[in-house]
């Protein structure tokens, strides 16, 4: 592997109709870009779906695309990892089992071309989270999950694409309020740092962002609802992209180990 590449917060299969047409042009133009390149690994760092809840004989007919794109690249035996997020934590082994992309929930640590990476979506870092922190461990909980399986998928699917829809509410922050979270952010890498990561790498925020502290980089992946942002790291230069349609941007922010 020469490469990696990182991406977060697509959020397929949203309410806004219009903000899905962009998003699946940019999303084809990324991923066949993809299909052309050798000897990579992709890294998604949570939330690739609005909504996923894993019904055993039922996936929405609006993921279809991404998981055909994602199969294309497993197909040439290229590298997936999967840390899920806050929209897609109901998943189980679908993709492990049928994809052959390793799923991980929560936290995920590997050493990455000599550097040491640690990956969490970033969900529930902030103080003010604590009620959000209590809501998560309710639904993931067995039973409810079991419960929730009983509702048809025509039923299930719609109230909870309903519900991510208002989760997201909370991204649309002042300016002071975004900085604010952002500190919250850099200083729970900079703990990261001190226990002997050299890149932290999360989402959620949908801010994309970049923090150096000497020779080690938090990088906040941004999103695919209005940045179109992503990563890549070669082993020794991290960078942060902009993805345009049929073209790649010169990276916005870079740094050299």
């Amino acid at each position: 592997m020469k490469k990696a590449y990182f991406i977060s917060d697509l959020h397929v299969g949203s309410h806004d109709q219009e903000n899905e047409i962009l998003k699946e042009k940019y999303l084809r133009s990324f991923f066949d870009f993809l299909n052309q390149e050798h000897e990579f690994s992709l890294y998604i760092v949570g939330d690739l779906f609005d909504f996923w809840f894993e019904y055993k004989h039922a996936i929405p007919t609006y993921y279809q695309h991404i998981l055909s794109k994602l199969m294309l690249l497993r197909e040439r035996g290229i590298p997936i990892t999967f840390i899920s997020g806050n929209h897609d934590f109901w998943m189980r082994d679908f993709f492990e089992k049928h994809m052959g992309i390793p799923t991980f929930h929560g936290i995920h640590t590997e050493t990455i071309l000599g550097k040491s990476f640690f990956f969490f979506h970033g969900d529930g870092i902030v103080e003010k989270d604590a009620g959000y922190r209590t809501l998560k461990r309710i639904l993931q909980n067995p039973l409810v999950i079991r419960l929730y399986r009983w509702i048809h998928p025509d039923i299930g699917i719609p109230i909870a694409r309903y519900a991510s829809q208002l989760s997201r509410n909370h991204y649309a922050l002042e300016p002071e309020e975004a900085a604010a979270e952002d500190a919250e952010y850099i200083a729970y890498a900079e703990k990261q740092f001190q226990k002997g990561y050299d890149i932290v790498v999360m989402g959620h925020t949908h801010r994309p962002m970049v923090h150096k502290k000497k020779d080690k980089i938090y990088i906040n992946l941004g999103d695919w609802l209005v940045h179109f942002t992503y990563a890549t790291f070669d082993g020794q230069t991290l960078e942060q992209h902009t993805w345009k349609l049929n073209e790649e941007k010169p990276p916005e922010e870079s740094f050299v180990f």
